[in-house]
């Protein structure tokens, strides 16, 4: 139980974007193969371009498309562009957590892989700004996750410093181990996509649905 691991209640609680919070793989899946396609390349399954989103696009791109990635990375932005804002989709109960932690005064935030304007606007599509105290995307900090930049970011703009009473809740073996290297309470919510027996590190929690942190908040 979280009790046991956390005496008091969380300083900040910090969420992973993209099938965590939300549901908008479709127009990842979608921009991913598309940009295969106009390279010439062979297209990839849904479960290889998950893998590889996990990652920020700065990470993974130079490696994929090696001396083509600046193009490969300007037709991925041009066609997610054009789709993302009407395929996103909040996830069951997302919003009602998000409410109780506003209602408790609990700082809030996301730390995603995503390009920062898009995160933004995703955000802001959503109507979901007034939930949150920080945001940090990729590109934003010095390296994207799981290196510890990002998370430093996030809590210097909030005023505070990586502890047990930071929570981070994600849905992938990245999320974990950035919670992890952080020195913060790592929570990982049980998915379809990304399973419980590919985690590198064991998290501190997990759970099934995200609904149930209202459980220890």
């Amino acid at each position: 139980m979280i009790k046991s691991i956390v005496k008091s209640p969380p300083k900040a609680i910090l969420f992973d974007w993209d099938n965590t919070l939300v549901n908008n793989w479709d127009p990842i899946f979608i921009s991913y193969n598309e940009t295969l396609k106009k390279l010439g390349l062979k297209k990839k399954s849904k479960e290889e371009t998950l893998e590889n989103a996990k990652y920020s696009l700065r990470e993974t791109f130079p490696n994929l498309f090696k001396d083509d990635w600046r193009k490969a990375r300007k037709i991925f932005y041009e066609t997610f562009k054009k789709i993302h804002l009407q395929k996103i989709k909040p996830l069951p109960k997302v919003e009602k957590i998000l409410k109780i932690i506003n209602e408790k005064k609990i700082p809030c935030g996301v730390i995603s892989n995503k390009d920062s304007d898009l995160l933004r606007k995703e955000i802001n599509k959503l109507g979901w700004k007034k939930y949150f105290n920080v945001l940090v995307g990729a590109n934003e900090a010095k390296k994207d996750k799981p290196s510890k930049f990002p998370l430093l970011l996030a809590l210097k703009k909030i005023s505070l410093k990586p502890n047990k009473n930071i929570w981070y809740v994600g849905d992938n073996d990245i999320d974990v181990e950035f919670a992890k290297k952080n020195k913060c309470l790592s929570i990982f919510i049980e998915n379809k996509i990304f399973k419980i027996k590919d985690l590198k590190q064991k998290p501190d929690l997990i759970l099934k649905k995200i609904e149930t942190l209202e459980l220890y908040i």
